[in-house]
């Protein structure tokens, strides 16, 4: 029984090494920031990581997009561990705290308008 088992060994010659590889959207994004105006961190104090994370990454949105209302998808925040639950209840603390209006559509991603600038 045991001679059968070792056939499927692997010598040292034949184990290969390789290092996990970071996609390139990610490595670009890991070398951008975020300006937050001075009315955010205000109104920030005392929110939640999940909620700061969402501020941050609609603030990068708004100034990658040139102004305008945002639509904020579920990927990159799930790459970044904010699950949709979280996103919701991050848009609903930022909107009770005056820096955000959402629009909910049906089955599409909200839109975000930001406020204070």
């Amino acid at each position: 029984m045991s001679d059968d088992i070792e056939k499927f060994y692997l010598t040292d010659g034949q184990v290969q090494e390789r290092s996990a590889t970071v996609p390139r959207k990610i490595q670009q994004r890991r070398q951008q920031f975020v300006k937050v105006p001075w009315t955010w961190v205000e109104k920030l104090e005392g929110a939640s990581g999940q909620t700061y994370h969402v501020a941050h990454f609609l603030l990068h949105l708004h100034w990658q997009q040139k102004g305008g209302p945002v639509k904020l998808a579920n990927g990159m925040l799930r790459i970044d561990g904010v699950s949709r639950q979280s996103k919701w209840r991050a848009l609903r603390d930022l909107e009770q705290r005056g820096l955000v209006t959402v629009k909910c559509r049906p089955n599409r991603s909200p839109l975000v308008h930001l406020s204070h600038f």
